[in-house]
């Protein structure tokens, strides 16, 4: 901060630029003038500081008042000598009066030249000292403050997360408990109805034995007995008695989704739904296929809840290979025209006990048809959109060609 003086304005000019000021500021500011630092002006304040009136502090030399001391003069030389603003707090203690800063500012006349300098004294008492010291202690109370703070934030998501984890582990041993109990019911239900099972496949033999018998009730006892079969072997397998111990077959994916659609045809015709089916005659996989067949026939039966009247259903069978290793892989897709699955509940979907069908469903559908899918080496993903005029549901099920990856 620099002030210029133009003209031939003397000292008293020089400072009734300040004074409107400087005559209210609680700041002790004085001006001088000359090499010898003579005192031109004070304020109240600076009054007040070193205890003396104007009329006795006009004309003095700077240097002699006190608490001024010779810091202070060299600094004011310096100034008044270089034309350059300074501000320094200087540690010197003159008699009983405290430590004091200044900050002095040159006034520079037309030529540049320092006619006077205008300092402004801050005394360093030990009330500001306590001032300085407590805001000090407030400062660091207040970064303790937020350290502690932190602290319990991450306290806290750590709690939370220990809390949701620990929630996460019962629901896994609640659902663990329903599949024990679900295992031991279906053991009991396997139990019961195995002798009835055994009883109507030797009636079904020896209705098929009746001569003069019409083609379609042959055709339709056929497939009620390869039902039967399977039911059969799916009790043999709830009861622990049966393992599947012979190897995969290779079979026509074609044929598949034929057997498939011939045993959900009548669904499909009181829907009154178009099922288009796309596979290649030639294309076959080697699998488990009673398995797979209970696979496509869940899916099959979850699109028809799905959509209404008129709705469409695509099943498509193609050829993919392996973006890892070149490996030919079967890809079946089921997509229909239902109401679609909502974003929510798509994590979920194959889970165990999750269904969205309501009172209809046991949610066991999907988990079952996953962990055949995977027990192949395959994965089966989903898509759905529930929104207005975008709906639907669209299952892919990707699958190796060759047995060497089924267990």
């Amino acid at each position: 901060m620099t002030t210029e003086l133009r003209g031939n304005k003397g000292a008293a000019d020089m400072l009734d630029l300040r004074r409107a000021v400087t005559e209210i500021s609680p700041v002790p500011i004085a001006g001088v003038e000359g090499a010898a630092h003579r005192v031109t002006y004070v304020n109240p304040a600076f009054c007040l500081l070193v205890k003396k009136t104007k009329e006795e502090l006009i004309g003095q030399e700077f240097a002699s008042i006190e608490p001024i001391g010779q810091q202070c003069a060299l600094l004011l030389d310096q100034v008044y000598r270089t034309g350059s603003a300074e501000t320094r707090t200087v540690r010197e203690r003159s008699g009983s009066y405290p430590l004091c800063s200044y900050a002095m500012w040159p006034v520079l006349s037309g030529e540049s030249h320092a006619k006077g300098v205008i300092v402004q004294v801050v005394e360093e008492t030990s009330i500001n000292q306590d001032v300085v010291a407590m805001n000090e202690a407030l400062m660091l109370g207040l970064i303790r403050q937020h350290e502690l703070t932190e602290q319990a934030q991450r306290l806290n998501a750590q709690l939370e997360d220990e809390i949701a984890a620990r929630k996460n582990a019962e629901a896994a041993l609640i659902r663990s408990e329903k599949l024990a109990s679900v295992g031991r019911m279906s053991a009991v239900i396997a139990h019961e109805i195995n002798n009835p099972l055994a009883a109507v496949t030797d009636l079904l033999y020896l209705v098929r034995s009746i001569e003069g018998m019409p083609d379609p009730a042959l055709e339709y006892l056929e497939t009620a007995d390869a039902e039967l079969k399977r039911v059969a072997h799916i009790t043999r397998q709830t009861l622990g008695f049966y393992r599947e111990t012979a190897a995969p077959t290779t079979f026509a994916m074609a044929g598949l989704l034929t057997s498939v659609l011939d045993l959900m045809r009548a669904k499909v015709r009181a829907k009154q739904a178009v099922v288009d089916c796309q596979c290649d005659s030639a294309l076959e996989i080697t699998a488990m296929h009673g398995e797979l067949r209970q696979v496509l026939s869940n899916l099959l039966a979850n699109s028809l809840d799905a959509i209404g009247e008129n709705g469409r259903i695509i099943f498509r069978v193609s050829l993919s290979r392996d973006p890892r290793d070149g490996a030919i892989r079967i890809r079946i897709t089921i997509a229909d025209s239902g109401k679609g699955i909502d974003s929510a509940a798509l994590p979920q979907i194959f889970e165990p006990f999750f269904t969205t069908k309501d009172t209809i469903g046991n949610g066991l559908g999907l988990w079952v048809s996953k962990q055949i899918i995977e027990k192949h080496g395959g994965s089966i993903r989903v898509r759905s959109c529930a929104n207005r005029g975008q709906r639907g549901t669209t299952f892919s099920i990707v699958l190796p060609q060759t047995a060497s990856q089924v267990p």
